[in-house]
């Protein structure tokens, strides 16, 4: 059932695809009909069997680029960035073919055109097909229906992150552990017995795998769990035993059948980082430039709020654990103590009135890109931390430390943003070990998404 309802998925896919291509293509002529600025008098329209190859064409550029994955990564990021590759190379040598062999006329403006309408509307396509997809997985169709052994804070951790993203094809049922009675409160979801009730649990609940989540427990007791599982019939993995010693951080290399481990690095050239800066600071001065007259309004809403200054410093850890003072709007009241405790609710009554309307629209970050001007954070980064809690930091979450911190990035535009910044490390890794313009683009994307739409509408 689940393997015949992905490969109609897939076949879906396809097909909406090939339609919002073959209606960019039509609407990017209409477009070049319109425009004064042509460089050609007049081009002939693709017919439909030429439009098809170019349809079809692309989607074979989806599929060699990894654009219909069905595993999620974080944000979907990844797949977004598989895309917008496959579709400027596309572009690309569509205008080469057309050049040199004068079969398919486009226009260059028309090219222009039609990679611009192609990235919205295959992208508008995918965010609704994704929500109906999304629908159906959160009530198991489609999805694969796991248990998870071991309700402690790895499983609660994975099962947290299935039902969290259910585009990765998992439905968690449930927990089977041993020590159940440890585990009463704060499970995502419910403990279904003993792994002596294994049998029963898996004809009760029709699971079709179990993930078993005890990376600390001794090889014997793995051992143990793994054979019950076998003896019971169910496909099974396993959490590694490295986990617990930064798995997030490791990749792995198999030299003929033996694996061999050693510790993922951050390839990012002198030129990404030149690119990288360049962007900051254009970006940032641009945007300190347009923003002055909001700027002054906001000060002297602020003044006539509540007395105090107009912006609040905070120190923070940046790049190689340098401490700079980060800038902000002043949102609460001046009697606040700097470091207190976050607050997590709209009527906090530690924020002034101006100060909500400033949080509700992210405004009060506005002066960070003075930060970013300096050189103290980048636009897409991790978020800085504050100095007490960088000092209990694990080897792992230093590794944060290696990049400049942003204004936005992954964790906040994801739903983990609920959770303190220093215990969502796998977001930043994934940012350090894959950085990029384009991975940086389609984070300011998604910020502007989010502060449109909110963390939802994703």
């Amino acid at each position: 059932m689940t393997y015949r309802y992905q490969r109609t998925i897939f076949f879906l896919q396809i097909v909406a695809d090939l339609a919002m291509i073959l209606l960019a293509l039509h609407v990017s002529y209409v477009l070049w009909e319109l425009s004064t600025f042509r460089l050609q008098p007049r081009i002939q329209q693709p017919d439909l069997g030429q439009s098809l190859l170019i349809a079809v064409f692309f989607v074979i550029l989806f599929y060699i680029q990894d654009g219909y994955e069905r595993k999620s990564s974080i944000l979907q990021l990844r797949l977004r960035k598989n895309l917008v590759s496959a579709m400027l190379m596309g572009c690309g040598l569509v205008i080469i073919y057309s050049f040199f062999t004068k079969t398919i006329a486009l226009g260059r403006l028309q090219i222009f055109y039609f990679f611009f309408l192609m990235l919205f509307l295959v992208s508008f396509q995918r965010y609704l097909f994704d929500r109906i997809h999304t629908f159906l997985l959160r009530r198991g169709m489609g999805a694969r229906r796991v248990l998870i052994f071991g309700a402690g804070d790895t499983g609660r951790r994975l099962a947290t992150a299935l039902e969290r993203y259910p585009k990765m094809g998992y439905y968690p049922l449930g927990f089977v552990d041993d020590y159940k009675q440890q585990y009463t409160n704060g499970n995502p979801v419910p403990i279904l017995g003993t792994l002596a009730d294994l049998v029963s649990i898996i004809e009760n609940h029709a699971a079709e795998e179990i993930i078993i989540a005890i990376p600390s427990a001794p090889p014997n007791r793995l051992e143990q769990v793994m054979q019950r599982c076998a003896a019971a019939g169910i496909p099974y993995r396993y959490v590694p035993t490295l986990y617990d010693t930064a798995i997030q951080h490791i990749r792995t290399e198999v030299i003929d059948g033996v694996p061999v481990f050693d510790k993922a690095h951050l390839h990012y050239t002198a030129v990404n980082a030149f690119m990288k800066r360049l962007f900051d600071v254009v970006l940032s001065a641009l945007v300190i430039l347009v923003t002055l007259p909001l700027v002054a309004v906001i000060g002297l809403a602020i003044r006539l709020d509540s007395p105090g200054p107009v912006f609040f410093r905070h120190q923070r850890v940046g790049k190689k654990g340098q401490v700079f003072e980060m800038w902000k709007f002043r949102t609460m009241f001046v009697d606040t103590p700097p470091y207190a405790v976050h607050p997590d609710k709209r009527d906090d009554p530690r924020i002034t009135r101006a100060g909500r309307m400033l949080r509700r629209t992210s405004f009060d970050e506005l002066p960070q890109f003075w930060n970013v001007l300096r050189g103290d954070m980048s636009i897409v980064g991790p978020r800085p931390e504050m100095p007490f809690i960088v000092e209990t930091y694990t080897e792992l979450q230093r590794e944060r430390l290696n990049v400049r911190p942003g204004i936005t990035g992954l964790w906040q535009v994801s739903a983990d943003r609920a959770l303190p910044i220093h215990e969502n490390i796998d977001h930043d890794l994934f940012y350090i070990q894959n950085q990029s313009m384009l991975l940086d683009l389609l984070i300011l994307a998604k910020t502007v998404w989010v502060a449109l739409f909110g963390l939802h509408a994703r």
